[in-house]
């Protein structure tokens, strides 16, 4: 970090430090639940905030995005006669807009506000999500998923954007987790929705209810998260002046001081930074296997549960699990402020978990076959968590945060291409060279990781030995 580690752990100069935590405490009950209704529990100063109202809109995301996983196990090919591997192709074609609209989407809602953005993407990919359930064969599918790619592309870095705005780095990954969380949850109870929803005998296919249902649900919150989510600490009507005043004290502390005014200099001045890509290539790395969840979480379980009904209500435990393990990996994360051990040692969890599911025969070994999801949703995502946290605390420009956010997730979600692509039907049911291949890229993560830190302890060793300032979180 460029700011001492003294002059980050500080507490504001405001005299009545009260007043900061009720400032937090108003942002845990503001934001948080928006962006996600997370859990029903009462933060402390320390791990609250502004996660909450994130974490709806993140599992109105993932819920709209995920759907097609639940579809695919209920006859969804065969209802709309899609042939051969026109089903990765449609995954393919998604992940191209939703992997390089990004950074401009995320540089719109630098430019126009975040809670203003935001919520305008998320009514319109509820829409899209809805209006699938009318396709009748693969032209109409793979028009309305690359619709979705365009709108859902910009949500993530603008929403991690947003929440940098209130939050120090040291408070950043625990409550990026909180809403990243609700991705976990959002495919748990997508599997519970698509496992009720499957035993339903009405007049359309049940995916299409699946479709239908989901997609309102993310239209009416985001008319909700329209009206309720602040634009800035100063024009909001929720916070007092001695609050308004805490939080100019923790910007100027925390971050580089600059223009409100819209800088493309300064927006455009970390493509050309090495740090910028070393992230970026984690990004790319890490967003395979996050992909390979995503979208086949159910087709891998669907090998141990062949019964349909069965394999949507078996990816709820990994899931949630999975919800529990990010946020407690990114809670230790941010109390020691050390992102690359965490990342190593999750990643490598996940690691294992996708090359024991690809190399064994688990035909009688059902029950290890099953805990190897578990090992999978265990530390798949939280390099998804704290890598962007690792780089909020490393830029201190509030433009070339928004833009590197932008690439970071650009990246992720074209590692989804990959993914698409070996995952091939003619592998099934063992799809075993895609998992060996999620496995190897997660590797990669664990080496760019480490390769990151020792960079960075030496640039700090040299840096920081004559005045004691610590420059980048490790």
């Amino acid at each position: 970090m460029r700011a001492s580690l003294q002059d980050s752990n500080a507490v504001n100069t405001v005299d009545d430090k009260t007043i900061d935590k009720r400032y937090i405490l108003k942002l845990d009950l503001i934001i948080l639940p928006l962006l996600g209704k997370t859990v029903n529990m009462t933060y402390t100063h320390e791990n609250s905030s502004a996660n909450t109202r994130v974490a709806i809109i993140y599992f109105t995301h993932s819920l709209d995005r995920a759907n097609l996983g639940n579809a695919k196990t209920a006859n969804f090919e065969k209802d709309i006669g899609l042939r051969d591997n026109e089903y990765s192709l449609i995954l393919v074609l998604f992940y191209i807009p939703y992997g390089t609209l990004n950074v401009p989407l995320t540089i719109l809602a630098r430019r126009f506000y975040p809670a203003v953005v935001i919520p305008i993407l998320m009514f319109c990919w509820g829409a899209i999500a809805a209006a699938s359930a009318a396709v009748t064969g693969f032209g109409g599918i793979l028009a309305t998923r690359i619709c979705l790619g365009v709108v859902e592309a910009g949500f993530f870095p603008s929403a991690i954007f947003y929440l940098t705005l209130f939050y120090r780095p040291e408070e950043i990954a625990k409550r990026i987790s909180l809403f990243y969380m609700m991705g976990f949850v959002a495919n748990a109870f997508s599997g519970l929705i698509a496992w009720r929803v499957f035993q339903w005998n009405k007049s359309l296919h049940n995916w299409q209810y699946l479709f239908i249902i989901e997609g309102a649900m993310t239209c009416f919150l985001a008319i909700v998260s329209f009206i309720l989510l602040p634009r800035s600490v100063e024009s909001s009507r929720y916070f007092t002046s001695s609050e308004k005043a805490v939080a100019r004290q923790r910007s100027e502390a925390f971050a580089q001081l600059e223009s409100e005014q819209f800088s493309w200099r300064s927006t455009l001045l970390p493509l050309l930074s090495t740090q910028t890509w070393l992230y970026g290539g984690m990004a790319l790395s890490y967003g395979v296997a996050c992909a390979s969840v995503s979208n086949f979480l159910p087709t891998m379980i669907k090998r141990l549960a062949t019964d349909t009904v069965k394999t949507n209500l078996y990816t709820i435990a990994p899931n949630l699990s999975g919800a529990v393990f990010i946020v407690i990996i990114c809670v230790l994360s941010d109390y020691y402020l050390q992102r690359a051990l965490f990342i190593i040692l999750s990643t490598g969890v996940s690691m294992l978990g996708f090359i024991l599911l690809g190399s064994l025969d688990l035909t009688r070994l059902v029950g290890v076959g099953y805990f190897c999801t578990f090992l999978i949703t265990f530390g798949t995502f939280t390099s998804a968590v704290l890598v962007p946290a690792w780089a909020s605390g490393n830029i201190v420009s509030r433009s070339g945060r928004a833009t590197t956010l932008g690439l970071i997730a650009g990246l992720q979600n074209l590692g989804g291409i990959v993914s698409s692509l070996v995952f091939r039907s003619e592998d099934a049911p063992v799809y075993r060279p895609a998992l060996i291949t999620s496995g190897v890229f997660q590797g990669c993560v664990v080496v760019l990781a480490a390769s990151a830190w020792v960079w960075y302890r030496r640039e700090n060793r040299r840096k920081g030995d004559d005045d004691g300032v610590v420059r980048y979180v490790l």
